[in-house]
């Protein structure tokens, strides 16, 4: 017997908001061909595809905060090349630019440095992050932030036994920032023959203007500057 008996009533509302935050944020259209989900650029044995929409891990709503941007790497050249966030930058038609932000940065800007229950209301005096930590541990659990009544905290939540379950073999928690710094691009040297990819995040490149151009410029493994990648987006909101 459930101890929520009507938990399954509100399984369909809870998967309905996740669905559409899902859907949070600005889009970017390759201005060149609308109808593609991606742009390749290749030049002088480096290849460059941009997928400006691929985000999905957590947080679903990460657009409104960032504007995060796959890009893939591909190393033809006979020597190696440089990866750095220094070299990545977006540019909209007011000249507004906007720098490529390392995954940690990220993360700790959403979520905070500190363990959840600091950035309560009255706890430590810090101020709440955008996204609450979303904590995994062992045996039955559930997505939460600061639930007002966790009579089982911290593996029992409103809807236990299900629809969340996760079988960890010791007290491990998983913070939220995982996917963000997982998924991001690795700085570093790309050997020849090779290929990395990996997500940017744009300072909210989407947040004013209607046009969007992305730049990379790559630089050899002794520091000489490469001729530039270059491709312009649509923002449509």
């Amino acid at each position: 017997m459930h101890a929520f008996p009507g938990h399954r009533a509100r399984l369909p509302v809870l998967l309905g908001i996740l669905a559409l935050s899902g859907c949070a944020g600005p889009r970017l259209e390759v201005v060149s061909a609308p109808s593609q989900p991606s742009v390749t650029l290749t030049d002088a044995g480096i290849q460059l595809t941009i997928l400006p929409n691929t985000w999905s891990g957590y947080p679903s709503d990460l657009r409104r905060y960032y504007t995060p941007v796959e890009v893939r790497i591909q190393n033809d050249r006979a020597d190696e090349i440089q990866v750095r966030y220094g070299d990545f930058h977006a540019v909209d038609e007011a000249r507004n630019q906007y720098r490529a932000v390392p995954p940690g940065e990220v993360a700790r800007a959403l979520f905070g440095a500190r363990w959840p229950h600091r950035d309560l209301p009255g706890g430590y005096g810090q101020r709440m992050p955008p996204h609450p930590p979303l904590l995994a541990g062992p045996g039955p659990w559930w997505p939460y932030g600061y639930w007002p009544y966790r009579p089982w905290y911290p593996h029992y939540g409103p809807f236990y036994p299900d629809p969340f379950y996760s079988d960890y073999p010791s007290w491990w928690y998983r913070p939220t920032g995982y996917d963000i710094l997982t998924r991001g691009l690795r700085e570093g040297r790309v050997l020849p023959g090779a290929r990395v990819q990996g997500f940017l995040y744009f300072q909210l490149a989407t947040q004013m203007g209607t046009l969007l151009t992305l730049t990379w410029t790559p630089v050899s493994a002794d520091g000489k500057s490469l001729a530039p990648f270059s491709a312009q987006f649509r923002i449509v909101r």
